[in-house]
């Protein structure tokens, strides 16, 4: 849509002369003809306006209104300034005469400034990846636009002062646009990998070492060799090991060295310390058993939350380089280069301040005076976004003394403290059924169908409508809306975090007694658990109160095959069983620890928030007909809740399915529906069934041990998809607020939980024995 009335405004603006404007009023197009340049240059400054204002909040908000409105501005923002330069040049070619009118000169100072804009603003370089990837054909255009720029600016040429003043203006420009392709070529996925790349390292000198050893066996002696292992430390120098690490310092933290005497700067800088493995995931690259030991270590050391704002943290920096300047903007060259600019464009509005302005038009005077200002206040702007960010925090806690403690201090009480949107989106499937069925029990198009045609024949005239390209275009938007009317969100409580960080740590812990090869092996297996290791954990504690080991694996067999079917189809599965078990007891909590959120609430949580990854988010699940599988459970369920006109809420819903399906063990769902429909409503239910049985049995099977089970299988979930995502939407996603889905990916990486791991034995080095 936006790219339509781009293409509109173009042919309004470049084709106003031609045959097509005759169509207006001749007052009209005199208008235009006279005001259209105006419009522009002003707008375009608006349009900056707004990216730099609103461009840094998406990082933490997740409005599909402020996506919006950020996309429309970023589109067109390089239009209004290109086109305004097309318009300009134009202009300028209307002056026949050797001699250059002085409207002619001062609109001609308009052109730098519009290169300002091309430069784009601090706080969005690039509204996605792609953006990044594309860096050469923004190198292109805006060559073309400082062209076009240049020579109008020749063209107007008079040796006046306004033309001296477009100097300062093209270095400003300059330096705008060419720290904008400097950035989107550092971001973009090949040179963001390469740089990262070390430094070429062909090893021990093979050839040299046998000439050395043929030399030796030529002249007599029996030459024997000894090999030594020489291993990369954590640093990146090489250092000798004579002997393997000792298994207890794989998982024992290591104290805490750097004490906190600035509050949470201790934590900004423990998040650039650790920056190196969220670069290396980002950059597709393998991470070494020496770059997770320390993070491991430091994060055993701490707690659920403090582990989850080291990765915002880390995840905002990652978000400075993909869509911001920071490249350029947070070190010594970029703030010369930002002293410079502010400089240009504080001296040029100075001098047209003061200089004689009565030969040239007020209304241009003001609107250059309007761009000036406006260009000031925008760099002033950015240089108080950087004060006030972690990276300055990160500086100034470098410099231990009180001037630091305090500025930081300050900026702490004045920064906005939301790192990332700290929420999940919920979705849940029966409650939208509910909603839908509702809806299609009441519409009037149905009972007109139904009525005029018959229930079969309504039936067909759906179909046939549905054949459509148009029908088909409209409904796929309408249910679109409906799915993104039906999502909401849900903070994340720091109770869920201590679940998720605990969840790892005791992973982490069955690895302490292992060697390190076997540890790394086992810990890359942990990424591919999905409910399977919790079943496992189960049966053992099943097994230590039940004797009859076949009726335990009996029970375990009936919640096996729910684990070990697809991925979606397991999401799916286990959110409806999660739906109908959290409805189907009572309200009453079962905290732990003192916890505000109970492991109920958190399966809840999780089940609802898979699910909105599934249904909105299907990028960031692996590749399966989860969509698919989606809609027929959805169209079994309207059905199902349709047919019976008493349901009016979820719990309704199951206890209604209860009375169904209480045979449900007898009679499969399979062998009375086949397998041309991918619903899985009544396996979902035998599976809650399945679940609940194993508390009313022998075993005592406690209200919060049986949701602690839910949630440790949703956690594993979690992890899986995470470990899963390819990277590119992990980056992608940084610019929606961010993704619980990506600090836990980054969390597990950092601890080591990551398929990524792989232990550098170094290269070896071999010494010649002569005897």
């Amino acid at each position: 849509m936006v790219g339509c009335l781009i293409s509109v405004l173009s042919s309004l603006a470049l084709t106003q002369r031609r045959g097509m404007m005759h169509i207006f009023p001749e007052s009209l197009q005199k208008f235009w003809s006279n005001w259209n340049l105006r419009f522009m240059v002003v707008l375009s400054l608006g349009i900056q306006c707004i990216l730099l204002l609103f461009g840094n909040k998406r990082k933490f908000y997740t409005s599909i209104y402020l996506r919006i409105i950020l996309w429309s501005a970023y589109l067109f923002a390089d239009w209004f300034a290109t086109t305004s330069l097309g318009v300009l040049s134009s202009k300028e070619g209307e002056n026949k005469d050797d001699f250059v009118e002085p409207k002619y000169v001062i609109i001609a100072l308009w052109g730098p400034l519009l290169l300002i804009h091309l430069g784009g603003s601090d706080t969005i370089t690039a509204y996605s990846m792609e953006d990044n990837a594309l860096w050469s054909r923004r190198l292109v255009t805006y060559i073309g636009q400082v062209v076009v720029a240049f020579l109008t600016f020749l063209r107007s040429w008079t040796n006046a002062d306004l033309n001296i003043l477009a100097v300062p203006i093209f270095i400003a420009g300059f330096i705008k646009i060419g720290e904008r392709i400097w950035v989107l070529w550092c971001a973009s996925s090949q040179q963001f990998k390469e740089s990262l790349f070390p430094d070429p390292d062909s090893g021990p000198n093979y050839a040299r070492y046998m000439e050395a050893y043929n030399s030796a066996s030529y002249e007599g002696y029996d030459v024997d060799v000894q090999g030594l292992i020489q291993t990369p430390a954590a640093g990146g120098t090489g250092v000798d090991h004579t002997h393997a690490p000792s298994q207890g310092d794989i998982n024992i933290p290591l104290p805490e060295t750097d004490h906190d005497i600035y509050g949470p700067a201790i934590t900004v800088r423990k998040a650039h310390k650790f920056l190196k493995i969220s670069k290396l995931l980002f950059a597709d690259l393998i991470l070494s058993f020496q770059d997770v030991s320390e993070s491991r270590s430091s994060l055993l050391s701490g707690n659920g939350k403090k582990g989850f704002e080291v990765m915002e943290i880390e995840l905002g920096f990652m978000y400075d380089v993909f869509y911001t300047k920071a490249a350029t903007v947070y070190s010594l060259v970029g703030c010369f280069l930002r002293f410079v600019t502010l400089s240009c464009t504080i001296s040029v509005l100075s001098v047209f301040f003061v200089m004689e302005k009565n030969q040239y038009p007020k209304m241009d005077v003001f609107i250059t005076s309007v761009l000036l200002i406006g260009a000031i206040i925008l760099e002033i702007y950015s240089v108080i976004l950087v004060l006030f960010s972690d990276w300055t925090i990160l500086w100034l806690s470098m410099h231990k003394n009180k001037v630091s403690s305090k500025v930081i201090s300050l900026i702490q009480s004045v920064k906005y403290k939301k790192r990332w949107s700290c929420s999940t989106g919920q979705f849940n499937l029966i409650s939208f059924c509910i909603s839908k069925a509702r809806k299609e029990r009441h519409s009037n198009v149905g009972k007109f169908l139904r009525l005029k045609f018959g229930s079969s024949t309504g039936k067909a005239f759906k179909k046939r409508a549905a054949k459509c390209a148009l029908a088909k275009i409209i409904t796929g938007a309408w249910l679109s809306y409906q799915k993104y009317k039906h999502t909401n969100t849900k903070t994340v409580e720091d109770d869920l975090k201590e679940i998720i960080f605990e969840d790892f740590v005791d992973k982490i812990k069955e690895g302490i007694n292992m060697g390190e090869d076997e540890f790394a092996k086992n810990i890359t297996r942990f990424c591919n658990h999905r409910g399977d290791k919790v079943l496992e954990r189960l049966k053992s504690e099943l097994k230590a109160q039940i004797e009859d080991e076949e009726k335990v694996e009996t029970m375990i067999r009936k919640l096996r095959w729910s684990v070990e079917v697809e991925f979606d189809q397991s999401i799916i599965l286990w959110h409806i069983a999660t739906n109908i078990c959290y409805n189907s007891e009572s309200d009453e909590e079962v905290l732990e620890k003192g916890r505000v959120l109970s492991y109920k609430e958190a399966s809840k949580c999780l089940s609802e928030y898979m699910l909105y990854l599934l249904v909105m988010r299907p990028s960031m699940l692996p590749n399966g007909i989860g969509e698919i599988r989606f809609q027929d459970t959805c169209a079994e369920a309207t059905e199902f809740v349709k047919d019976r006109h008493s349901i009016q809420d979820e719990k309704q819903v199951c206890r209604i399915l209860h009375k169904v399906s209480r045979d449900i063990d007898k009679v499969s769902p399979s062998k009375v529906k086949g397998d041309r429909s991918k619903s899985v409503l009544f396996d979902a239910f035998r599976l809650a069934k399945n679940v609940r049985e194993i508390r009313n049995d022998d075993v005592e099977w406690e209200t919060k041990e049986m949701w602690k089970f839910i949630t440790q299988v949703w956690v594993e979930m979690l992890a899986y998809a995470a470990c899963h995502c390819q990277v590119i939407h992990h980056a992608q996603h940084l610019r929606h607020g961010g993704e619980l889905l990506t600090h836990v990916w980054l969390l597990m990486a950092h601890l080591g939980i990551t398929d990524r791991l792989q232990i550098s034995k170094g290269f070896g080095r071999a010494k010649l024995i002569r005897k």
